[in-house]
């Protein structure tokens, strides 16, 4: 009887470690990889103003059911959609057309994984209403302008 509870208790064992073994065996790490490093680079086009979204994703190669397929972009609180098929790279650039804008809006954006679903809100960037290209040669002229009119004023009368 002894040998017949001994034999018992050793299958149990012999299942019990064989489970344990199958079981760690099956746990893996998982790493998720929501889209991230994105940045917002403005530019003019005419007068329209547009947004060079970088977004970069650690994944390798995109693949065809593991991709960035929605970017949404919120322009000081309205938020547009911009959705995609396939994504080109790993790191990569999207371009949106804000359009003629006044004042300075505030430009935020986001990037959505087919697998690892939303990235955070980038901070609020505010896009400057005249860009640098335009900027510095209107502040060249006004200086220039300054400056003569000064000596002018300074110039003592003949």
């Amino acid at each position: 009887m002894k040998n017949n509870r001994e034999k018992k208790v050793s299958l149990v064992l012999m299942l019990f470690l064989a489970f344990a073994s199958i079981a760690a065996f099956q746990i893996s790490h998982v790493l998720a990889d929501v889209p991230h490093n994105i940045s917002i680079q403005p530019w003019t086009s005419g007068t329209h103003t547009i947004l060079n979204i970088t977004i970069t994703m650690d994944a390798g190669a995109p693949t065809s059911i593991h991709y960035v397929d929605v970017v949404q972009v919120n322009v000081s609180g309205v938020v547009h959609d911009l959705t995609f098929t396939s994504q080109p790279a790993a790191t990569f650039v999207v371009q949106y057309d804000v359009g003629e804008i006044t004042g300075t809006p505030t430009v935020q954006t986001r990037a959505h994984c087919t697998f690892d679903g939303w990235s955070d809100w980038t901070n609020p960037q505010s896009v400057p209403e005249f860009s640098l290209v335009i900027l510095l040669p209107l502040l060249t002229i006004l200086a220039a302008a300054a400056l003569l009119l000064s000596s002018r004023l300074l110039k003592p009368s003949e």
